[in-house]
């Protein structure tokens, strides 16, 4: 009889602990909502007009659009601006900033200029300004030159590229 009142006592002490744990836990609990919806492209064309003219054209293998659509994350990008001389830019990803009209390039980026390469980290393309930025390292070498340095301002409409710190140049003579 004793055995019994005790396993009584210790049956209802435990279905009333288990009953308060579970309301603390589920009071507690834990609701997973995506802070973003995706959708996403392969092979995306992008051109930008102005006066019906393609200023530049970016090219990506990937993309994908978040939600509110206001940034497109790329990758496997090309950026073309269309000037003379032509610049082609190349890098691993990117983001687009739609409302701006901005990409950054963020992964090992590549600037072809005629037989010149630039060679740097990551890159800004202000598109308004038409600005190419970067605080990082840069490379730039051609056939007969390597040019280093810490940081890049390039203004597209002026044709002026300037490497900001730390220049330290070499020229190869034929």
């Amino acid at each position: 009889m004793i055995k019994k009142k005790y396993f009584g006592i210790l049956f209802i002490f435990l279905a009333i602990t288990t009953l308060i744990l579970l309301s603390y836990y589920k009071e507690q609990g834990l609701t997973i909502q995506p802070s973003y919806q995706t959708s996403s492209m392969q092979d995306l064309h992008l051109t930008h007009r102005e006066n019906d003219k393609i200023k530049w054209e970016l090219l990506a293998k990937e993309a994908t659009f978040s939600k509110g659509e206001k940034e497109i994350f790329l990758k496997s990008l090309g950026l073309k601006i269309n000037q003379a001389p032509e610049i082609n830019l190349i890098s691993g990803n990117g983001i687009y900033e739609t409302e701006k009209g901005n990409i950054n390039l963020i992964e090992s980026v590549e600037i072809n200029i005629k037989n010149t390469k630039f060679i740097t980290n990551t890159l800004k393309w202000d598109s308004k300004s038409e600005l190419l930025t970067t605080e990082d390292n840069v490379k730039f070498s051609g056939k007969n030159f390597l040019i280093e340095g810490t940081g890049l301002a390039a203004s597209i409409k002026q044709q002026k590229i300037r490497i900001l710190k730390n220049v330290k140049a070499t020229f190869y003579l034929s």
